[in-house]
């Protein structure tokens, strides 16, 4: 297989690999922002960096290898960056090939693995493979073709597709971007709507779909639901909205593009009447805060921790004190990226929209980064541009969401059994908990606890909106309850002890 059977999902639009093996590798670096492979030689230092006092002062372990006579092969090896004699390092080929494998979020095959056995079609797929094919719209016939609606003017058409499947396709990839739960979340809902479709008889395609199919589907939605869950009850309204917005955005997304002549679903609701009635409801008890401020603390206590300890404890306390979300934590693109100065330690994540935003780290939080730090063997501060993984596995790759996720749960389960038996609430609420309620966590403690104009909360939390910052202080009922005590109750209660 070669570099050129790989398609670069992120780039706009989607581009295959250069076929050759150095050009290939020249196209990962430039992307990446990391060289990926580099063989030295003392003449290839030397016009380098012109001089090799200049070179050695640049990269001293080249140099000191190079002075055993034999070329030096700088690597890149699960996100940190090896230096090898040519004699003991991987080939050139080797080297891309784990790259790709490593950023398969990324990087996707362009060949399909459907036919080969245990691929995604296959009876006896593994469940990775089974899991990919449920994160794609691929094999929709449904999708397959195109209606009245589509503006074939190339000079106006922006996406330049002639076909539905790859106009979703493109939507999925824009907006979701590397985000594996917002894609999983948009396919489920497009193909929940595509199911409804083909049971009421439309038989699309979806550019051909009219105004009055969309409202359809708006209004019959409860039902619809009903009858394929094989329940009796009505969803979530919040399902329906999440349902609703995937469609809305969809069609406003190809006809703001282009694709589309009209939008079938324009003005049938917005996103701010969603963010309105968002109410942040995984709000962590006092006692399961308690648990995880102590849980933290012991891991910071102990003597010569392991990294495995350190490494939990320090995945931990990032979502308790910065209120990143899941997927932020995990490695891509260079992020997220930690730059410490003399003022402090601040994070650069790369959230929703690929919009990147800077967070302050406060010392509680970078006491346990500089514990896992120093377990791995890592300078105790970030060196100046350094582009390696906050986080890495056990097999020293970088730790993806779902590995995120297992270690939160796990730490969780450690704290539920710490809770002491009369603390209920507590104890079911850490059982139950994802890593998202400590974002909740620190949302709340930024509105209510600290008061923090809603502005600045925003930017920190990466809302898109002011109004789903707003949210943790109107669903924060203690506050309001101290307010309207302090407003009416005092004359009332005094006036009370006087007549006694």
């Amino acid at each position: 297989m070669t570099p050129s059977d790989w398609i670069d999902m992120l780039a706009v639009p989607p581009r295959p690999l250069p076929a050759k093996l150095d050009e290939a590798v020249a196209y990962l670096s430039d992307v990446l922002h990391v060289p990926v492979y580099t063989r030295w030689t003392p003449s290839a230092l030397l016009q380098r960096y012109g001089s090799m006092p200049a070179a050695k002062a640049a990269l001293p372990d080249v140099f000191a290898l190079l002075l055993a006579g034999t070329p030096v092969v700088q690597f890149w090896n699960a996100g940190q960056l090896q230096t090898l004699p040519e004699s003991r390092a991987p080939s050139v080929d080797i080297v891309v090939h784990r790259l790709l494998q490593v950023m398969r979020v990324r990087f996707r095959r362009a060949t399909s693995d459907a036919s080969r056995p245990g691929g995604a079609g296959s009876a006896n797929a593994t469940p990775a493979a089974r899991m990919a094919a449920s994160d794609s719209l691929d094999g929709e016939v449904w999708l397959a073709r195109s209606g009245h609606l589509l503006n074939r003017n190339a000079a106006s058409n922006s996406l330049g597709v002639q076909d539905d499947a790859s106009a979703v396709r493109t939507f999925i990839r824009d907006r979701a971007g590397a985000s594996a739960h917002t894609r999983r979340a948009y396919v489920c809902e497009i193909r929940r709507f595509i199911r409804w479709c083909e049971d009421k008889g439309i038989t699309g395609p979806f550019s051909g779909l009219s105004r009055d199919d969309v409202i359809r589907y708006r209004d019959q939605f409860p039902a619809a639901q009903a009858a394929t869950r094989g329940a009796l009850r009505e969803p979530a309204d919040s399902t329906r909205r999440r349902a609703l917005a995937v469609i809305r955005s969809l069609t406003s997304y190809l006809w703001k593009t282009g694709y589309l002549s009209a939008n079938p679903a324009a003005g049938l609701g917005s996103t701010a009447a969603a963010r309105a009635q968002f109410s942040p409801d995984r709000i962590l008890p006092a006692g399961a805060v308690r648990a995880i401020d102590d849980w933290l603390l012991a891991r910071l206590n102990q003597h010569d921790p392991p990294p495995a300890a350190t490494r939990r404890a320090a995945i931990v306390a990032v979502y308790r004190f910065s209120g990143i979300r899941l997927d932020e934590l995990a490695w891509r693109d260079g992020f997220p990226q930690l730059v410490a100065d003399e003022t402090g330690w601040t994070m650069h994540v790369k959230g929703k929209g690929q919009r990147v935003r800077s967070i302050p780290l406060p010392d509680a939080c970078v006491m346990f980064l500089r514990q896992y730090r120093l377990a791995c063997g890592r300078s105790i501060d970030p060196a100046p541009r350094e582009n390696l993984p906050l986080i890495h596995g056990q097999r020293n790759n970088a730790l993806g969401p779902r590995g995120l996720y297992d270690e939160v749960r796990k730490a969780f389960a450690e704290m539920a059994a710490s809770v002491p038996e009369a603390d209920v609430a507590a104890r079911l609420a850490l059982q139950e908990a994802s890593p998202h309620w400590l974002r909740h966590l620190v949302g709340r403690t930024l509105v209510i606890d600290a008061q923090t104009p809603l502005p600045v909360a925003q930017v920190l939390l990466g809302h898109q909106s002011v109004a789903t910052t707003a949210t943790y202080a109107r669903a924060d009922t203690s506050r309001l309850r101290q307010v309207m005590q302090e407003s009416f109750g005092m004359p009332l209660a005094q006036a009370a002890r006087t007549s006694d």
